[in-house]
This record gives C-alpha cells, structure tokens and sequence, in this order.
C-alpha cells in the first residue's frame, strides 16, 4: 500500500480548532492514516499522512471549514517512513 505525506499551510491558530478539525477530517476520509497541525510554526502546517494524493480534497475540506489553506508539498514514503520520491513543490 502507498503512503503519502502531504503538506499545507493553515490558518488554524488554537487547539481547539485543531482537534475539531483533525477529528472531523478522520471521519470525512478512510484516506486519510495520521493528521497533525503544528502551532508552534508560523505557518501553522498541516501534515497528512494519506494512502492517497488527496490535496484537493483536503483543500476543499478546509475551505468548507473556514479556514485558508495553502498545499506546499507531497512525497511519497516507504514502510519505514523515507522519502520515495523528492518532493513535488507547488
């Protein structure tokens, strides 16, 4: 099975923002393995950890939401958790 990493700057800025979405972003994707938002970036990065290249509707997702979002990267990844392919920019 494929593994996907996908990142996004957000306008998320708290913690209960965070979990609201990460928790509903869980139950609109079976796609969609693991979800982190990092609030300590300036950016506030989403990483995504997906079996499929889904930016578009993760995209969608946050607008439907209320919240700006930006894709920033994507790469494949290997069972271990390395890099298969460099990272395809936007």
């Amino acid at each position: 099975m494929k593994k996907y990493v996908l990142i996004f700057k957000t306008s998320i800025r708290t913690i209960l923002e965070r979990s609201h979405l990460i928790s509903k972003l869980y139950q609109v994707s079976k796609d969609v393995q693991f979800a982190t938002i990092d609030l300590d970036d300036e950016d506030f990065i989403l990483r995504i950890e997906s079996s499929q290249r889904n930016e578009d509707f993760i995209s969608r997702f946050m607008h439907l939401e209320g919240h700006q979002v930006a894709f920033l990267a994507a790469f494949e990844k290997d069972e271990q958790g390395r890099p298969l392919l460099q990272p395809a920019y936007y």
